[in-house]
């Protein structure tokens, strides 16, 4: 992990987030939009059945990128972006608003998912089939959308690399992208995750700052439960395609890592102050 000073990591915790653009709502907004329209006219499956027909790279490639827009892996990949407590903060909101709206939208909706719609043998599935549970919205694709916009939040905060933040959204879109690929969603769904992913990284952004600001004693800390937590669901969770079991554990193995370094780091922090 990067050698930072415990000092940094306390006084990062307190940085204020450099301010977000609001037209990224607009853009959430006209994602949501898209994806309503693209719901309610042909293109929809004639979208879906285009992709699967384009579709070049190996099933290993959309696997792994379907895996890392797990909510879980999200967790991981902005808490250990961040020496400081502002990723995690962030991270674990966006978790909370993410899963209520994606999981309250696909209960209340109760669309189908591709595979009971079309005919036996229009998909190729990727993994195991994902048949049931909500079609609409696509969680990971929230997922990938809000890890991406707090990616770039994090990005900005350091001064901003234009060629770092093209290559998180270009993740982000391959991401959200690989639900359509593995057979498990409508490009409507993807859309509508897409915008709500986006809004969620924004409203969270702005909100970590306010939270625990009176308490640093668990800003240090509140990151390292995170990403313990995330390395659990790491080494537990089932993909259901074998070949990427790999990249869970090194997923898993770096979130434990870079949890270790936080309570390094914060001991040390603690014996200085007391010293």
């Amino acid at each position: 992990m990067p050698d930072t000073p415990p000092t940094a990591l306390l006084q990062r915790s307190d940085r204020l987030p450099r301010a977000i653009p609001p037209a990224w709502l607009l853009r959430a907004l006209a994602l949501l939009l898209l994806g309503v329209l693209v719901q309610a006219t042909p293109l929809n499956r004639q979208w879906l059945l285009w992709a699967h027909g384009m579709s070049l790279l190996p099933d290993a490639f959309w696997a792994a990128m379907t895996l890392l827009a797990s909510g879980w892996a999200g967790l991981i990949l902005v808490s250990s972006a961040d020496r400081g407590a502002q990723g995690g903060r962030a991270v674990l909101l966006a978790f909370g608003l993410g899963g209520l709206l994606a999981f309250g939208l696909k209960a209340l909706l109760a669309l189908p998912r591709p595979g009971l719609v079309l005919p036996e043998g229009s998909l190729h599935f990727i993994g195991q089939p994902v048949l049931h549970g909500g079609s609409m919205p696509s969680a990971h694709a929230l997922t990938a959308l809000c890890t991406a916009s707090l990616w770039v939040c994090l990005l900005r905060q350091r001064g901003g690399r234009p060629g770092l933040e093209l290559l998180a959204w270009a993740l982000a879109a391959l991401m959200a992208g690989s639900r359509i690929a593995v057979g498990a969603h409508w490009p409507a769904d993807v859309l509508v995750g897409a915008g709500l992913g986006l809004a969620t990284g924004w409203l969270c952004w702005q909100a970590q700052a306010r939270w625990l600001r009176g308490e640093r004693w668990m800003s240090p800390l509140l990151p390292l439960l995170v990403e313990l937590g995330a390395a659990g669901a790491a080494f537990a969770a089932d993909a259901g395609h074998p070949p990427i079991r790999g990249l869970q554990w090194l997923l898993g193995a770096w979130a434990l890592a870079s949890a270790v370094w936080r309570l390094t780091a914060w001991h040390s922090s603690r014996n200085r102050s007391m010293a």
